[in-house]
């Protein structure tokens, strides 16, 4: 999925916007595609075949940054991790703040 971020006089907003009746999956693939255009890592969700007692388990996904990868993760989970995926690489980024005396 491809996002854009619109910047306008007093904000801006995401293209498209979040639509809560796509399905799980778009919706992570959504993130996903914002956490990408915000820090610039290569990220990828998908449906993970998660099986227990011989049942497969609906509702899991996994999550590819770079070259590492978690799952199985739920659906809040996965929108967590992009979260801290997120704020993991805009905190490393950043300059530190000069050093207070004690």
């Amino acid at each position: 999925m491809i996002v854009t971020r619109v910047h306008e006089a007093g904000g801006g907003h995401i293209e498209p916007p979040l639509d809560q009746a796509w399905d799980d999956l778009t919706m992570l693939t959504w993130k996903a595609a914002v956490v990408t255009l915000d820090t610039g890592l290569d990220i990828a969700v998908t449906e993970t075949k998660y099986f227990s007692n011989g049942v497969r388990q609906q509702g899991f996904y996994n999550v590819v940054v770079g070259h590492s990868s978690i799952g199985p993760l739920s659906f809040r989970s996965t929108w967590d991790y992009l979260n801290g995926v997120s704020t993991g690489a805009t905190q490393a980024t950043r300059r530190p703040a000069a050093s207070k005396p004690l």
